[in-house]
C-alpha cells in the first residue's frame, strides 16, 4: 500500500483546499512549531479514527470568517492510496453553516470510500469504514502511525505484545488448536470423573477431593486478580519513576545512588526481621515467667518430701496390720510332717463328715477310732476348713486400701521434673540477657544505616535538584512524588513476592490433589477413557508448547531484526545490542522487555537519543515482518521521532531512513531557520542549505501565511510549499 496523496479542506490551520503529493520512499515535512506540522498528523489520524463529535473545533477559523450567514462548505480530509495496481479513496466530511449569531452549526457527516476501476477508470462507491480496514487493517495502523518520541516504546502497553503475535507470529496458528485441545481434554476428564462416581465405594473421597479441588481453584483465582492488580500498579508506578527519571541530567548516578539507598533500606528491613520483641510470648512459651521460680519450687518440694514421707509411714502402719491378719491366717493352715497339705476342702465337707461317722480314713483305707491321731487329723481338717469359709467372707467384705487414689506420687514426679528443668531455667536469665543485648545492638546497627540512608537521600535530592526543569515549584513536586512512588514500589514488590509465594503453594497443592484424584480414577475408571484423557492431556500439552516455541521464536525474528536496523541508523555512534526478555505475569500475561546491552552482556542505560534509534529500529522490524507475512508493505507516519537527535544527527538518521524499505511521512521541525528584525522579533524563515544533502523522495515545507494576527486564529492559514 502506497499513500499517493493526502488532501486537507479547511480542517483548522489548513484553510481552503492543500494537497501533498507523496512517493513510495522517504516523504519529510519540514516545518517549525505550531506552524502546521503537527495538524497534518492530527487529520490523517482523525481521517482513520474520528467520530462526529465536537466537529466544530476542527474548523478552520479563516474559512468561518469569510463567509455569509447560512453559507456552509466543506470540512475534509481524504487519502488516495495504490494497492495490487487499483486505486483507492476514502475520506471523512462535514458540513459547515454559518448561522445569524454568528456561530457555527455541524451536520452531514460521512465516511465514504471509493475504488477506481483500473480499465475503465469508474469511479465505484464503497463503505468508507470497511474499505480503511480492508487495505490499511486496523492492527497495522497501531504500528504505522507515532506522535513524538514516547509513543515509539510499544512494548510499555502490553496489548502491543498480543496484537503482533496476532499479526505476524506463526504461534497464532496454534491458538484455535491450543483451544481445541482444551475443550477436548476437559471433555475427557469430565467423562472420567463420570466413570469414577459410579463407583460407590470411592464416591466419598472422591467428593471430598473435588471439595477441596474447587476451593484451591477460587483461591488461586483470587490470588491471580491481586497479582494481576498488583502487576499493573507496578507498571504504573515504575512508568511514573521512569518519567520523572527523565528530568535528571545525570541518569548513571541516579541510578547508582538509588541501588545503594535500596541495598541500606534491605539491610534496615533484615535487621528489623532479626529483632525480636515478642516478650509476652517469650513469657509464656520461653518460660520466662518462671525465671524467679526456684524459690517457689524449693518450698513446694519440702511439702512433697514432708507429705510424701507421711504418706508412706501410714501406709507401713496399714500394711503391719494386715500382716498380722494373713500370718493368722497361715499359721492355721499346718503341715504334717512338713508335707505339702491338701487344698483346703479336699476331701470335700460330705466326704470328711461320712469318714468321721465312720471312723476310718476312706482315702489311705485305714481305721481312724474315735480319739486317735487319725481321728483328730481328719477333724482338725474340717474344722479348718469351716474357718476358712468364714475368714474369706470376712475378708472380702473388709478387704480395702489405706489410699483410694495416687496422687502424692504424681506431685513427687512432678517435683522430680522441676528439679530437672532448675539448669534450664537457671540460664534463662543469660537468654534474656543475651535477648535484650542482641536487640540493642540491632537498633544501634540501623540508625546508623537511618543516618547512612538519610545522606544518600539527600545525595540524590542534590541529582534531581540538577535537573532540566526550572520551574522550582514543579522540580519539589516531582522529587516528592519521585520519592512516594520509590516507596509504594518498595512496598508493592514486597506485597507481590507475598502473593507469588501463596500462588505456588496453592499451585503445589492443587498438584497433590490432582494426583490423589487421578490414583482414585486409576482404581475405578475405565481404562478406556483413561487412556484416552492421558492421550488428549498430551496433545494439549504438545499445542501449548508448540505455541509457546513458536512465540519466542518470533520474538528472537524480531530482535534480529530490530538490532539490524539499530546498527544501520547508528553507524557511527555507540549502537550496543536490543535484547527482548519475555516476562509472564499471573493468568498468562505476558509482556515484553526491551533492554539494551554493551558488549558483554552488561546492561546499559540508554539515553533519549539511543532510546529513540532503539524504539524506531523496532518499528522498522515490525514493518519488515508485517511485508514478510503479508506480501504487503504499508506506510509509516511520524511527528517529531528525533528531536533530541540534533540536526547532524538527523541528517544521517534521515539518510539510512532512505535506503530502508517501506513508504515513509516523517514530520520534522529540524532544518528550519530564522530571520530576526533588530527588536529579536521574527521576520521570517527558511530551509537550510544542509537539507539539500538530504536523501528523499519527497519534501514539503509548511509554513503559516505571513503577516497574521497571532490573537486572531481567522487569520491563520498554512501553506504547503514542494521542496
Amino acid at each position: 500500500m502506497i499513500i499517493k496523496k493526502i488532501q486537507i479542506e479547511n480542517y483548522l490551520c489548513y484553510y481552503g483546499v492543500k494537497s501533498f503529493q507523496f512517493e513510495d520512499g522517504l516523504n519529510i515535512i519540514l516545518g517549525e512549531n505550531n506552524e502546521g506540522k503537527t495538524k497534518f498528523f492530527e487529520a490523517v489520524d482523525w481521517l482513520f479514527n474520528g467520530t462526529n463529535s465536537e466537529l466544530e473545533n476542527l474548523v478552520s477559523a479563516k474559512k468561518v470568517s469569510e463567509i455569509a450567514t447560512d453559507d456552509s462548505f466543506r470540512v475534509s480530509v481524504s487519502m488516495t492510496v495504490n494497492q495490487y495496481n487499483s486505486e483507492y479513496k476514502i475520506s471523512r466530511s462535514f458540513t459547515i453553516k454559518k448561522t445569524h449569531n454568528n456561530e457555527i452549526e455541524t451536520s452531514n457527516f460521512r465516511f465514504e470510500g471509493e475504488e477506481t476501476d483500473s480499465k475503465t477508470g469508474e469511479r465505484i462507491p464503497k463503505n468508507g469504514q470497511v474499505l480503511l480496514d480492508n487495505i490499511f487493517p486496523f492492527q497495522i495502523r497501531k504500528y504505522s502511525m507515532f506522535k513524538g518520541e514516547t509513543e515509539l516504546n510499544i512494548f510499555e502497553n502490553e496489548e502491543a505484545l498480543a496484537n503482533l503475535i496476532n499479526l505476524f507470529s506463526d504461534a497464532r496458528h496454534f491458538e484455535k488448536y491450543t483451544e481445541k485441545g482444551i475443550f477436548l481434554s476437559e471433555k475427557a476428564e469430565n467423562a472420567v470423573e463420570q466413570s469414577t462416581r459410579q463407583n460407590q465405594r470411592n464416591q466419598r473421597a472422591y467428593n471430598l477431593i473435588e471439595g477441596e479441588l474447587s476451593h484451591l481453584e477460587r483461591e488461586k483465582e483470587r490470588l491471580k486478580v491481586h497479582l494481576n492488580s498488583t502487576e499493573d500498579e507496578k507498571t504504573k508506578l515504575e512508568l511514573n519513576i521512569k518519567e520523572a527519571e527523565k528530568y535528571v541530567d545525570n541518569a548513571e548516578a541516579l541510578q547508582t545512588i538509588n541501588k545503594r539507598i535500596k541495598n541500606i533500606e534491605e539491610k534496615i528491613n533484615s535487621y528489623n526481621s532479626k529483632i525480636d520483641e515478642n516478650y509476652t510470648t517469650s513469657l509464656f512459651d520461653e518460660n520466662w515467667i518462671l525465671v524467679n521460680f526456684e524459690s517457689f519450687h524449693k518450698e513446694f518440694a519440702e511439702k512433697v518430701t514432708t507429705h510424701s514421707k507421711t504418706r508412706r509411714e501410714l501406709q507401713s502402719d496399714f500394711d503391719k496390720q494386715k500382716g498380722i491378719k494373713e500370718g493368722e491366717k497361715k499359721a492355721k493352715a499346718e503341715l504334717l510332717n512338713n508335707a505339702v497339705p491338701l487344698p483346703i476342702g479336699v476331701p470335700s465337707k460330705f466326704h470328711m463328715e461320712e469318714m468321721l461317722n465312720d471312723e476310718i480314713c476312706k482315702v489311705c483305707n485305714r481305721e481312724a477310732k474315735k480319739g486317735s491321731e487319725q481321728y483328730e487329723f481328719m477333724m482338725k481338717r474340717l474344722k479348718s476348713y469351716l474357718e476358712s469359709q468364714v475368714v474369706e467372707e470376712k475378708e472380702q467384705e473388709e478387704d480395702e486400701t489405706l489410699f483410694k487414689f495416687d496422687y502424692t506420687n504424681r506431685l513427687v514426679n512432678l517435683s522430680v521434673s522441676h528439679e530437672d528443668n532448675l539448669k534450664n531455667l537457671r540460664l534463662i536469665r543469660t537468654k534474656i540477657k543475651d535477648l535484650f543485648e542482641f536487640n540493642d545492638d540491632r537498633k544501634k546497627d540501623i540508625e546508623e544505616l537511618k543516618e547512612q540512608l538519610e545522606k544518600e537521600k539527600i545525595e540524590r535530592g542534590r541529582i534531581l535538584g540538577n535537573s532540566k526543569i526550572a520551574d522550582e515549584d514543579k522540580l519539589i513536586n516531582i522529587f516528592k512524588n519521585y520519592t512516594s512512588w520509590q516507596e509504594d514500589l518498595r512496598g508493592l514488590n514486597r506485597e507481590h513476592f507475598s502473593l507469588e509465594s501463596k500462588t505456588k503453594e496453592i499451585l503445589k497443592e492443587l498438584k497433590l490433589k490432582k494426583e490423589e484424584k487421578d490414583k482414585i480414577d486409576l482404581n475405578s475408571a475405565s481404562l478406556f477413557l483413561l487412556k484416552t484423557r492421558d492421550i488428549l492431556r498430551h496433545i494439549e500439552t504438545i499445542f501449548i508448547d508448540t505455541k509457546e516455541k513458536k512465540f519466542d521464536e518470533f520474538i528472537e525474528k524480531l530482535e534480529n531484526k530490530s538490532n539490524k536496523f539499530l546498527n544501520q541508523i547508528n553507524v557511527e555512534a555507540f549502537t550496543g545490542q536490543i535484547k527482548f526478555s519475555k516476562k509472564r505475569f499471573a493468568g498468562d500475561r505476558i509482556k515484553i522487555e526491551v533492554s539494551l546491552f554493551e558488549a558483554g552482556g552488561r546492561y546499559f542505560v540508554p539515553g533519549t537519543a539511543v532510546r529513540t534509534s532503539m524504539n524506531i529500529s523496532i518499528l522498522l522490524a515490525i514493518s519488515e515482518l508485517a511485508n514478510e507475512v503479508r506480501d504487503e508493505t504499508y506506510p509509516m507516519i511520524f511527528d517529531a521521532p528525533t528531536s533530541s537527535f540534533g540536526e547532524t544527527k538527523t541528517g544521517d538518521f534521515l539518510n539510512l531512513i532512505n535506503e530502508t524499505s517501506n513508504q515513509k511521512i516523517i514530520l520534522l521541525k529540524d532544518f528550519i531557520g530564522s530571520i530576526k528584525n533588530p527588536d529579536g522579533s521574527l521576520n521570517d524563515l527558511f530551509v537550510k542549505e544542509e537539507f539539500n544533502s538530504i536523501k528523499r523522495k519527497k519534501a514539503f515545507w509548511v509554513k503559516l501565511e505571513r503577516p497574521f494576527d497571532k490573537k486572531e486564529l481567522s487569520t491563520i492559514n498554512t501553506e504547503v510549499n514542494p521542496l
